[in-house]
């Protein structure tokens, strides 16, 4: 599990289009702070250069984050949501959802594929298909940075689903029979494989009617 990375939330005032875009342009992506137990949300900006350092991270969707509220107070939380623009990608929104001790919650975690280099199925034309993210529920303290399959012993057309993966005591809300790895078989061997079949099937059958000659 990373380490806890701290975000201070400066506030700001409820304002419109303009004004959040000179908020933007000055280096600060507004935000709003909301979770169990708070009686409203809080609304304010965070320094836009520190939240894509923490994006670039390939599992912020799970990192927990230290938010400091403009009140001083401090807070566990992830990252819930962001809006993008939908063009030039850039940051435009973010929310970050409050984290309470014993409470679980669920969450989306990446996977992270291992044996690639040694998987029989590669080795042999086979392709590798994988899920990006397998939704589990658990306690804040347990929130993996990823989910690790293991593909080095496939071979082609084998595949792993969500109930042969070890994950220990978190709870997974996915379907037990979805497919999170497989390696398939590439388009023109199985054709290929096909055609084969059907000509030796064709060669059967023309013996057999020689035979009955």
């Amino acid at each position: 599990m990373s380490e806890r990375v701290t975000i201070v939330m400066e506030p700001r005032e409820k304002g419109g289009k303009g004004d959040m875009g000179k908020l933007r342009a000055g280096g600060f992506t507004p935000c709003v702070f909301y979770g169990p137990e708070l009686p409203e949300p809080a609304i304010g900006k965070v320094n836009t250069t520190q939240i894509d350092r923490l994006l670039a991270s390939s599992h912020w969707e799970t990192m927990r984050v230290t938010l400091k509220l403009p009140s001083g107070a401090e807070e566990m939380c992830i990252i819930r949501e962001l809006q993008r623009h939908p063009l030039t990608g850039k940051l435009l929104h973010i929310d970050f959802m409050r984290l309470l001790k014993g409470r679980k919650i669920t969450v989306n975690v990446p996977v992270r594929v291992q044996g690639r280099e040694s998987c029989v199925g590669l080795k042999d034309g086979g392709v590798l298909e994988s899920m990006h993210e397998i939704e589990i529920e658990t306690l804040p303290d347990n929130i993996p940075d990823f989910i690790d399959v293991d593909v080095s012993k496939l071979a082609l057309g084998e595949m792993i689903h969500v109930k042969n993966l070890a994950l220990g005591g978190l709870t997974v809300l996915a379907d037990p029979d979805e497919v999170v790895a497989i390696v398939a078989i590439p388009r023109a061997v199985a054709e290929s494989t096909a055609g084969e079949e059907k000509e030796v099937e064709v060669v059967a059958k023309g013996k057999a009617a020689k035979a009955e000659e």
